[in-house]
């Protein structure tokens, strides 16, 4: 078996702040080190299930705060940006996807660090009607590639959103308990790493028998990105194939999942870029 990583940092073993995740900041390095701390932990909970290989994206920010020289030689590392599929870049042709260190959708109560791309600019994403963060998106992208998701790690608030867009037969493993945006319940790494390890080999399990969920939906696909600002909205609006239906909202409709991929990057990249 295959097994692909997309790691990411904010729903990592005792991250309950910004300051932990963000390039610069005094805390980033104990937030680098928690999602490799939970990263290892899942290759290494699927090399000793028996997995042929194991890819790992580095999924947060700018994408290289993974350390490769930790990596055991079984594994291999996809770092950088921009890459086009992002948060899956390399999914395809793996047999089992697992999403660590996630976190729930902009404006979920009790989620540690809740947010869509970029807390600054999405208010909120619909594809089709249906409300999605990075989870749900990230599944899309996976199931258009006939790639089951197997496993969310995270907090609570992303567990419970991933089982209710992806099933029951998804083996979720929560790590922390938010009980506002900057708080939360966390264990100790240790605790962890052994919750993650029973975790993956629970999902590969589950993904041998064919038992994994793939997120799939039918075209046209209809996106609706709000914004914060009406200022966001313009620059989004220099984005080909935008259509404006409110102050803060853009749509974008396409039979390609791909291509709405590239819009909301696009469109998002370029919101950042006016600020509020």
């Amino acid at each position: 078996m295959k097994v692909y990583i997309s790691s990411d940092m904010e729903g990592s073993t005792g991250i309950v702040s910004a300051e932990q995740v963000t390039f610069g900041k005094p805390e980033y390095e104990f937030g680098r080190r928690m999602q490799l701390h939970d990263t290892l932990a899942a290759v290494n909970a699927a090399l000793s299930w028996g997995a042929e290989s194991v890819t790992v994206n580095d999924s947060h920010g700018r994408m290289i705060n993974l350390d490769v020289s930790m990596f055991p030689v079984d594994a291999c590392l996809i770092s950088g940006s921009p890459k086009i599929l992002g948060m899956v870049e390399g999914v395809s042709e793996h047999d089992a996807a697992l999403f660590i260190g996630y976190h729930a959708m902009a404006g979920t109560e009790k989620a540690v660090l809740d947010h869509t791309y970029h807390s600054k600019v999405v208010y909120g994403l619909q594809i089709n009607g249906i409300k999605l963060g990075e989870t749900g998106l990230n599944a899309l992208f996976c199931g258009a590639l006939d790639v089951p998701v197997s496993l969310v790690v995270g907090d609570t608030a992303v567990c419970l959103e991933a089982l209710s867009l992806l099933g029951d037969t998804l083996v979720i493993c929560p790590l922390k308990e938010g009980l506002g945006r900057n708080s939360a319940i966390i264990k100790s790494p240790e605790s962890t790493e052994a919750l993650i390890t029973e975790s993956v080999k629970k999902a590969l399990d589950a993904a041998a028998s064919d038992k994994s969920p793939i997120l799939k939906m039918e075209a046209p696909y209809k996106a609706e990105l709000t914004f914060h600002s009406t200022v966001q909205a313009d620059a989004a609006g220099l984005v080909p194939g935008s259509e404006r239906i409110s102050g803060r909202t853009m749509v974008f409709t396409t039979e390609d999942i791909f291509e709405l991929r590239r819009w909301y990057s696009s469109s998002i990249d370029c919101a950042a870029l006016v600020g509020y």
